[in-house]
């Protein structure tokens, strides 16, 4: 963050609401509205309110109606195709804090492990339902 010139720097991707402050740089991060991480279930974004050249965050958390997302994710038949990547967000959605990338991770190691080799996205069934029950359902 030394060499931006800005004084805010907005970013995404992580799913995790947050502000990092360093050197008189101020990172954000709105969080995720579909998926967010440590967040309890809620849904999270951000507003940048600007006053005279000056900035100000406000982060926000709603409540949603997640069992409605999980309704209409079986109902469009998320489950069948994608199954894990299902459980991993319906995880989320009930205010789990394991994400994708990590169940990735960790399907992609043992692959590995007991093949030799791992190439996304052909990572077998198998080690995504051992990734999931390892770090999910236990």
């Amino acid at each position: 963050m030394n060499t931006v010139t800005t004084s805010i720097i907005l970013c995404g991707h992580s799913h995790v609401q947050r502000k990092i402050v360093h050197n008189n740089k101020c990172a954000l991060n709105p969080g995720a509205v579909g998926i967010p991480l440590f967040s309890g279930g809620k849904t999270q974004f951000l507003i940048l309110h600007g006053n005279d050249g000056i900035w100000s965050e406000e982060f926000i958390s709603l409540e949603y109606d997640t069992n409605m997302v999980i309704s209409d994710m079986h109902e469009a038949n998320l489950y069948e195709h994608a199954p894990y990547w299902s459980v991993i967000t319906e995880s989320i959605l009930h205010g789990g804090n394991i994400s994708h990338g990590k169940v990735l991770s960790r399907a992609m190691k043992l692959c590995m492990e007991k093949t030799g080799a791992c190439a996304w996205p052909d990572i077998p069934e198998k080690f995504w339902k051992q990734a999931v029950d390892e770090l999910i359902k236990n």
